[in-house]
């Protein structure tokens, strides 16, 4: 959010900041929907290929060598 929408925000009063977050949350969730709606159903899910990408975050660090490294 950029300062001068920042100061916009906080000389506005209570009751209108809550009524912006709320619109917010509702086009949060519509662009969520719209996100979902757009997904390709032909394609497969590939769990595996997504998961190889977080786990390599968690195992792929030379702690995790060190725990393993005498097998």
């Amino acid at each position: 959010m950029k300062s001068e929408s920042r100061r916009e925000l906080a000389q506005q009063p209570f009751e209108e900041k809550i009524r912006k977050v709320g619109e917010l949350i509702s086009l949060s969730h519509k662009v969520k929907e719209d996100d979902s709606s757009d997904s390709d159903e032909d394609t497969p899910f590939n769990g595996a290929a997504l998961s190889e990408c977080v786990l390599g975050r968690e195992w792929n660090s030379p702690e995790e060598d060190a725990a393993w490294s005498n097998l």
